[in-house]
């Protein structure tokens, strides 16, 4: 059952109201006043046949006479009240009793809500009983709702454990798995570099360097879903050593210097003069960052150049906020790809994938890289050719 029929079930449903007098005319009375109502009328001639009936069923409203033999209203009341399930029922005396006032006392001191002195106003009751009928109608809706809620939290609650028990598992598969091809791989692409310096034919040598090339590129990938699964389980870690960012982006850029002249760019850098020489972190980070920018700017573009700016956005301390910026005059990203570039095997469009290759992981990395090290990235298109990748991290002088 839905939601919505539940609601209507508890609000179109007849409700029980129990009725308690000594006199069978009094009860009769009663009866005659709110029988035409809807309601299911339980009627008790006795304290104690009223306690039973409170066993049984669940009532929304409670019409008690106060002078009854045996058990009287007033130590039935003080019963009802005393008993979790029933001490939320309203209820409403009624007495033919003189002594109005005193029993009055009596009856709200033990829990009552109301008290009616005979001959009462059948339409007064009537409205009464149709007020708390109401209520008790909207708490049982509070309580399904509550019930549900409760349900839906149990239910999201076992969902993100499986979700995150799947996300441990994946990430150790990956791990362990991306450690288990590493191995051998490196066993390949050393064997390939052995056999490139024997003697070999033209033929055979084009093999080997395809091998050679084609496990370089194989181990790139492994080490970039190694490098995910540790984000990912929490397990990356920052080891900060002294360095020189002149040199760091100067070896960096270097790797790209033989696919920039085969394609005439010119690959620039320039670092704002206010940088110290010496700084302090995690060297081998920043370079993997560049790397993927970088890395990418020479295979989206086919002419111009690409130039690479560090400037010192903000000085707190001994802490320096970093500005890289590595800029292109490539192929450009439309802007309804711009918010899903950072997200792991994602790239721009799938034409991407089939001209240029790649997973789609090096943007990942490098945004859970850059916010280990305190920093922000982001993308913007430029107003003439290209696109301009902007990142910043923090970085500490080195004494």
């Amino acid at each position: 059952m839905c939601r919505k029929e539940a609601f209507k079930l508890i609000w179109n449903e007849s409700v029980d109201i129990l009725l308690v007098d000594d006199q069978p005319e009094n009860l009769l009375a009663l009866e005659s006043v709110l029988d035409c109502s809807g309601y299911n009328l339980v009627k008790a001639n006795s304290g104690v046949e009223a306690l039973r009936c409170l066993l049984k069923r669940d009532f929304a409203v409670i019409v008690l006479d106060v002078q009854m033999p045996g058990m009287d209203g007033f130590e039935t009341a003080q019963w009802i009240k005393s008993r979790e399930k029933t001490k939320a029922i309203p209820i409403i005396f009624i007495t033919a009793s003189t002594r109005e006032e005193e029993f009055a006392f009596t009856a709200y001191s033990v829990g009552a809500i109301d008290f009616m002195v005979k001959p009462f106003s059948p339409t007064i009751l009537k409205s009464k009983i149709e007020g708390f009928v109401q209520m008790h109608k909207i708490q049982k809706k509070l309580q399904l709702q509550t019930e549900l809620l409760n349900q839906q939290t149990e239910e999201m609650q076992v969902a993100k454990e499986a979700a995150e028990a799947a996300a441990k598992a994946k990430s150790e598969f990956l791990a362990i798995m991306s450690h288990e091809i590493r191995t051998p791989m490196n066993g390949v692409i050393a064997m390939a570099d052995l056999l490139l310096e024997t003697e070999l034919t033209q033929d055979q040598r084009d093999y080997a360097e395809t091998i050679h090339k084609s496990g370089n590129a194989l181990l790139l990938i492994i080490n970039d879903i190694l490098d995910l699964s540790k984000m990912e389980s929490g397990k990356m870690e920052l080891f900060e050593e002294p360095f020189d960012l002149s040199d760091c982006i100067g070896e960096t850029l270097d790797l790209f210097s033989l696919d920039c002249r085969k394609k005439s760019l010119d690959l620039i850098y320039n670092i704002d003069p206010k940088i110290p020489e010496n700084l302090l972190g995690d060297v081998v980070r920043l370079r993997q960052i560049l790397l993927n920018l970088v890395g990418n700017a020479v295979k989206f573009t086919e002419s111009g150049r690409i130039d690479v700016f560090v400037r010192l956005k903000e000085t707190k301390g001994n802490s320096l906020e970093v500005e890289f910026t590595v800029r292109d005059t490539g192929i450009g990203i439309d802007e309804i790809f711009i918010n899903r570039l950072f997200q792991p095997f994602s790239q721009s469009d799938s034409s991407t994938t089939r001209k240029f290759g790649g997973t789609g992981l090096g943007l990942a990395i490098s945004k859970s890289l850059v916010e280990l090290m305190s920093g922000t990235i982001g993308v913007k298109r430029n107003d003439g050719p290209g696109t301009s990748f902007i990142f910043t991290v923090l970085l500490y002088k080195a004494h």
